[in-house]
């Protein structure tokens, strides 16, 4: 009797410990300071490294993409067209990201007021079909999303998420499993290691040359998006995100990245690229600017199918420039 006794206090005490750890795990997750240490590590990490830059250092112009931009404006490249100091521009380029991050991300600058006369005068968005769609698959929309928004739009899978991230983010906390992983994050717990590219200070935001280093399932699932309409759940925070912009008085433009064996969604004139041209036209109705499409570009350019290598990334940021200069951006 006494045995089992112990045996039950035993385990009420191991249960009870097991909780304050996982409740521990979840509090840190909750600690911008922590995801940010771990920016070598998770995608969430680096984002949150480029978020706080932003931050502390507001830019007069900010690029927000996916990897496409990521790999593709180099913010000096960009302010030398404009006649500006480097450090004008900014990078906010995220690999897997979609408009629902971006949405989350514009939101939190404009809690801080950071949007508008001042502080970021002008948005350019680099748009790809694989940002309009519904993915989530690094784990950015529990630390990013808005959650007011994921509760207005019904979203209540995300917004519980958001909540409790170490319920939301285990698929992306499995990857500790591996061994060069899990050595990267017992090294990142002890000392600052920037990410594959250097900090979000080394090249304001641009991680120059590196789509070869991007996971292949990701790649793929980009080229996949091409074949599928956005979707709504998308649109509805893009919209939102534009009227959030647009009411701080922040000028929006829209560049679309090149791509090396095809033509965008965006400039395709096939049936089931529709949706892409008809949002185009949609968002120019409500005072959106379309750059012009980039030409002339040659597989040299490209260090896989989708991603500009630093040379064809230095000449797109440099027709960027010239495009937003010419169009009265300072």
């Amino acid at each position: 009797m006494d045995v089992g006794l112990e045996i039950a206090r035993g385990l009420g005490r191991a249960f009870w410990i097991a909780v304050l750890i996982l409740l521990g795990v979840e509090l840190t997750l909750h600690s911008d300071a922590v995801v940010q240490r771990y920016r070598s590590v998770f995608a969430v990490g680096r984002a949150m490294d480029k978020l706080q830059f932003i931050e502390t250092r507001p830019p007069r112009v900010l690029f927000i993409g996916n990897s496409r931009t990521d790999n593709g404006i180099d913010p000096r490249a960009v302010s030398q067209a404009l006649g500006q100091p480097a450090a004008y521009s900014f990078n906010l380029g995220l690999p897997g990201t979609n408009l629902l991050t971006w949405h989350g991300m514009i939101e939190r600058l404009n809690r801080q007021r950071l949007l508008g006369a001042g502080g970021i005068h002008t948005v350019v968005l680099g748009l790809d079909e694989s940002a309009l769609q519904d993915d989530n698959s690094l784990g950015y929309v529990c630390f990013f999303a808005d959650r007011a928004t994921l509760w207005q739009n019904g979203r209540y899978h995300d917004w519980l998420g958001s909540v409790v991230r170490l319920w939301s983010y285990s698929g992306n906390l499995r990857q500790l499993r591996e061994p060069e992983k899990a050595l990267r994050f017992l090294a990142a717990s002890t000392r600052q290691i920037e990410p594959v590219g250097g900090a979000a200070a080394t090249h304001l935001g641009y991680r120059a040359g590196f789509g070869a280093a991007q996971d292949q399932a990701q790649v793929d699932r980009q080229e996949d998006a091409a074949h599928q309409p956005p979707s709504p759940a998308t649109l509805a925070f893009l919209w939102r995100m534009l009227d959030q912009l647009q009411a701080q008085g922040v000028r929006v433009f829209v560049t679309i990245p090149p791509l090396r064996d095809r033509d965008s969604a965006f400039y395709d004139a096939a049936g089931s690229a529709a949706p892409y041209r008809a949002l185009l036209t949609r968002m120019q109705q409500r005072g959106v600017t379309v750059l012009a499409a980039p030409r002339g570009y040659v597989p040299a350019d490209f260090i896989n199918a989708g991603h500009l290598r630093d040379a064809g990334a230095q000449r797109y940021s440099a027709d960027v420039g010239r495009q937003l200069q010419a169009l009265g951006v300072k």
